[in-house]
């Protein structure tokens, strides 16, 4: 008797049906019956891009603000609706992407209408109750004076700020300067910023699970047809800063390992033709502790750091290229040195063939491995809407990586790694005498045998 073989699914751009609003909305919704859930992802222009400069914070309080209190609910009926019924709903904003808010969800199937009203609810009527906003900012106050304690959050914190102005997004301020913004917000500066940024003109939401795809669009043009559409959130991404490379230390007493951050500013952004080339370049540099050339160098076989990678912030707003290490206080002049010696040898000879293949089927497998869930197949139709790539990316996402070329991912790398423009930074407890002149001395002979 023979079987016949499984059905093949439908290529998204052919599956997820699609409704814009005159008002801006736009909704996207996938049915996939395979079992009783659903889940939701989307996003809309309100991140710190579009605060003040001198008060950025606003926007991620804001978004986070969104949950503690609508116009019918408080916070705690709100929390006991959803948590009674399983529904978990989240909006949220950070500083690692400025331009958008984050929403995700997810529920059983028959709670469709339940998880709906609230997120119509919480993003058209909140109200930001002033006592909610004090127990954040006591959170978020304690939050920072913690972070401070640590060696990757102060090396994090201070090669932004060198890198980044202080009128760029990604610009770092200092723990009290942030305790301080903190705790000079009131309600009234997350309501303005609300009226002022937030409407249905830039939202965008995926849907994917056992729902009727046309009764779920119906169900969201009935719920922000009305929504008013906001300002225009054109993406004014600042320019790339010029490079400022130099050493700076961090002193921390009473600390048994330090980290480092070796850093500078790049061009890239997540639409870029060239960023899967760049991608996969650094993936094979540095993207993993344990497989990695800097993790199999400076970890496995020299034994100076208990971990290494690298990596590029690449959103709407180009983000620095980095490589974070962290070591016993003694080793970290050595770590230094063999990691910007590494990279040296990887922007001389690149990657090889190897590499790129098997970076290439990683990258592919945990594509695919992220669709075998709705969560996943609703984040990356998010993500893919969000840059403006469409849904039929997912369906042209492995031919892509495939093409690219290893003189490709070469090329991208070098047009945006150089080791003379990196900005060094060590936070940790290290011996007053040596320790700025032996990192300059390794980053000047990397730049020598650059120029040679």
């Amino acid at each position: 008797m023979s079987v016949s073989a499984p059905a093949r699914r439908a290529p998204f751009a052919e599956a997820v049906r699609q409704r814009t609003l005159a008002n801006g909305a736009r909704f996207f919704v996938l049915e996939n019956h395979f079992n009783p859930t659903l889940a939701i992802s989307g996003s809309m222009r309100a991140g710190r891009l579009y605060a003040p400069p001198d008060r950025r914070m606003i926007a991620s309080i804001t978004a986070g603000e969104l949950l503690k209190g609508t116009a019918r609910r408080t916070k705690l009926q709100l929390a006991e609706d959803l948590e009674s019924r399983a529904v978990g709903l989240s909006i949220t904003s950070d500083a690692s992407d400025p331009v958008g808010v984050d929403v995700s969800g997810a529920a059983l199937s028959r709670e469709t209408d339940v998880l709906f009203g609230a997120l119509a609810e919480v993003l058209r009527t909140p109200t930001f109750p002033q006592d909610e906003l004090e127990k954040e900012k006591k959170r978020l106050v304690g939050s920072i004076r913690q972070q401070q304690d640590q060696t990757s959050v102060r090396a994090h914190e201070r090669a932004l700020a060198r890198i980044y102005p202080p009128a760029h997004p990604l610009h770092r301020l200092t723990g009290q300067e942030r305790i301080d913004r903190a705790e000079a917000l009131m309600r009234e500066d997350l309501a303005s910023f609300y009226a002022e940024r937030y409407g249905a003109g830039s939202f965008a939401l995926v849907v994917v699970g056992d729902v009727d795809a046309e009764r779920i669009l119906d169900r969201l043009e009935a719920d922000f047809g009305d929504w008013a559409p906001g300002p225009p959130t054109p993406i004014a991404a600042p320019p790339v800063p010029p490079v400022s490379p130099g050493i700076e230390i961090v002193s921390m007493a009473d600390k048994a390992s330090a980290d480092v951050v070796i850093a500078s500013p790049a061009d890239l952004r997540r639409m870029d033709e060239d960023f899967l080339a760049f991608s996969l370049a650094n993936a094979a540099l540095g993207q993993s502790s344990l497989t990695s050339r800097l993790g199999v160098r400076v970890r496995d076989t020299e034994g100076l750091t208990y971990g290494i990678h690298s990596s590029i912030s690449a959103t709407h707003v180009a983000g620095p290229f980095a490589v974070s290490l962290t070591v016993k206080p003694d080793s970290r002049d050595a770590a230094v040195a063999s990691a910007l010696d590494e990279i040296d040898k990887f922007l001389r000879g690149g990657m090889t063939e190897k590499e790129l293949v098997e970076e290439k089927s990683s990258r592919v497998g945990r594509f695919k491995v992220d669709l075998g869930s709705n969560s996943g197949i609703a984040d990356a139709l998010d993500a893919a809407v969000y840059y403006g790539f469409g849904v039929s990316y997912l369906d042209e996402f492995p031919a892509r990586v495939a093409a690219v070329t290893r003189e490709e991912a070469d090329a991208a790398f070098a047009r945006r790694v150089r080791p003379a423009d990196f900005t060094i930074v060590s936070a940790g407890t290290f011996p007053s005498e040596g320790s700025t002149e032996s990192a300059g001395s390794a980053l000047a002979n990397v730049k020598e045998s650059r120029s040679e």
